[in-house]
């Protein structure tokens, strides 16, 4: 069947020129994309570092599409709070650097902010299933975070696909409708578009095929043309 939402592109700042931030975030803007990604790193969670949150709040003051804070950092219970603060339209936190996840989930929506889950490569699906309610996006992680320009694993396209079962299994066996997009992190361009999107994706993260483009705004038309062709099976 053909998937019933939209595919959706978050645009990541992570391999942009900083040093022309404003600029490279309209160049995202003007190529189509649906929303800024932000990859906050720590240097512990994962090897690199970015930014934090006073670099959050300046960038979504020069962005005309919502914002999105992924963040990879050690700590999430601790530190949640001041990138609450940030004013970010989504906060996705990492299953595995948060001890209560349940509690900083609900943290994220009773401030009236989107919450989302990411899962590393080797982080099994099953962690969704008792906090699905809370859910406003899943992020399967394609690539071990952390670098940009690594190419897409092909397992975790089952991985995908199990994240859609669960969703589907879930609002089965409770009557609830829910309303949980499935975004894809890592190696996606205009070769891998169509298998993600095959497994049940609907948000794709572009990084590196849209930074080392001279033409960023026909990857971005590409790519939703191949999605907008591409079945779910």
């Amino acid at each position: 069947m053909e998937s019933l939402k939209k595919l959706k592109i978050e645009a990541s700042i992570l391999n942009a020129d900083y040093l022309h931030l404003g600029d490279e975030i309209k160049r995202a803007v003007d190529a189509g994309a649906d929303f800024i990604h932000l990859d906050v790193m720590d240097g512990n969670f994962v090897p690199e570092i970015t930014f934090g949150q006073t670099m959050i709040k300046h960038i979504i003051k020069h962005s005309d599409i919502p914002v999105h804070a992924h963040l990879m950092i050690q700590n999430t219970d601790e530190q949640l709070p001041s990138y609450i603060k940030t004013g970010a339209d989504l906060i996705i936190i990492h299953a595995e650097s948060s001890r209560q996840m349940y509690r900083c989930l609900q943290l994220i929506k009773n401030n009236n902010i989107k919450a989302g889950l990411a899962l590393n490569p080797a982080t099994p699906i099953s962690y969704i299933e008792n906090v699905l309610e809370l859910l406003d996006y899943i992020l399967i992680m394609t690539v071990e975070p952390g670098f940009g320009g690594q190419l897409l694993i092909e397992s975790m396209l089952l991985k995908i696909k199990n994240a859609l079962r669960i969703i589907e299994e879930y609002g089965k066996k409770t009557g609830k409708i829910i309303s949980c997009d499935i975004g894809v992190d890592g190696g996606i361009n205009e070769q891998t578009i169509k298998k993600v999107v095959n497994a049940g994706a609907n948000i794709i993260i572009l990084g590196t095929a849209l930074y080392n483009s001279n033409e960023p705004a026909k990857v971005v038309s590409n790519i939703r043309k191949t999605a907008e062709n591409t079945l779910i099976i």
